[in-house]
């Protein structure tokens, strides 16, 4: 239990309270740290009477020796017992953390990531965390630009870990200040520089699910400010339909990363999007319900089939939906392009020259890049 690491840091604690050498050993005399000038040889300890034991959990877990015995040692012992005793809890504590969230981390993952997951399996697991997976929640993605979680050559016990439970706590805080009532909040580390939070959404049983997210969307932007405070970085925010049922939290949580992913190459970084944000292209990006994905699949089709309008499209996007700035880059006629726009608007039934459904036709080409081959077959 006493490791050598503990230990070294016992001695240096202590070793800035006394002006002597020292050394810490375990229950048997073995020498685990020592300052520079201290004997390393096992100590022979019913031989050293101003020897300072200390202990963990009832029991006598080392011992801490000075070169010499000091004056005031009755007085001074209690004292540096304390502190090893400290120094012992609190390293123990920050040991057992990581280990702890990483459990965590790894089930959240697979609950959501897994291919074919073992559902009973999951649900056993779910106990043993105490989590209600029978709670409706709804997936938040949260992405934070701190490159220092994914450098692989730091010692996994030290500052990393040390960021994670800072980053995870302040997301907890921030949902915890904000969402007084409904508390079953789970947070994880996703790897990389991805969390993603489980969103409790009901208070209690009694509870209307209808009028929680309604108040859940409408708090989005507040939530994204509280969070920004906390983790004091860029941070960029997805977030997920509500889906009944595990199943459904899957379809969550990629709905949300898809949101993160789709929305910062649309827009940018540092802000929050919701799936619905992507209007005709949100149902692909779930891909749920086919009466939902069929007007979208139809208008790709429709895009993919026919090089001159993509052309057309980029190029009046890329020119902020000038007229003329377009027509000078294609090189044809003012006219001719007001012609094809009118035939694209009839085509699609959206019109690019109208902001919204210029939106969702940029997006629908973006997404055809985006999303892999096998989700619009």
């Amino acid at each position: 239990m006493l490791s050598q690491q503990i230990a070294d840091k016992i001695r240096a604690k202590v070793g800035t309270l006394v002006s002597q050498e020292l050394k810490v050993t375990a229950p048997d005399g073995k020498t685990l740290a020592a300052s520079p000038g201290m004997p390393t040889e096992q100590a022979t300890l019913i031989k050293i009477p101003w020897a300072i034991p200390f202990s963990y959990g009832g029991k006598v877990v080392g011992y801490i020796i000075l070169a010499d015995e000091m004056p005031n040692h009755e007085e001074i012992a209690p004292l540096i017992r304390s502190i090893a005793e400290l120094v012992m809890h609190q390293s123990i504590v920050l040991e057992q953390i990581p280990r702890q969230d990483e459990r965590l981390d790894k089930f959240i993952y697979d609950l959501l990531n897994q291919p074919q997951p073992d559902w009973s399996l999951l649900a056993a697991e779910a106990r043993l965390f105490d989590i209600e997976l029978e709670r409706p929640r709804i997936a938040i993605v949260i992405t934070i630009d701190d490159p220092e979680l994914t450098t692989r050559n730091q010692d996994p016990s030290g500052d990393r870990e040390l960021r994670l439970t800072r980053y995870k706590f302040g997301i907890s805080r921030a949902l915890d200040s904000f969402y007084t009532s409904s508390r079953e909040n789970i947070v994880s580390y996703l790897g990389g520089t991805s969390f993603c939070i489980l969103k409790d959404l009901v208070s209690d049983a009694d509870s209307d699910l209808t009028s929680s997210l309604d108040h859940f969307k409408k708090s989005l932007n507040a939530i994204y400010g509280i969070l920004k405070s906390e983790l004091k970085l860029t941070t960029t925010v997805g977030v997920g339909n509500y889906h009944p049922g595990l199943e459904g939290l899957r379809v969550s949580y990629h709905e949300a990363r898809s949101a993160i992913e789709l929305g910062a190459q649309t827009w940018d970084v540092d802000r929050i999007y919701h799936i619905d944000d992507f209007g005709v292209v949100a149902p692909l990006l779930s891909g749920v319900d086919e009466s939902n994905i069929y007007f979208s699949r139809e208008l790709l089709e429709r895009l993919g089939e026919n090089i001159e309008i993509i052309q057309t499209l980029e190029a009046f996007f890329d020119f902020d939906m000038s007229l003329t700035r377009t027509a000078d880059k294609l090189g044809i006629h003012r006219n001719t392009l007001v012609y094809r726009l009118d035939r694209i608007n009839d085509t699609l039934g959206l019109d690019p020259r109208a902001f919204d459904d210029a939106v969702q036709i940029k997006l629908a080409i973006l997404y055809n890049r985006f999303v892999e081959p096998k989700h619009v077959a």
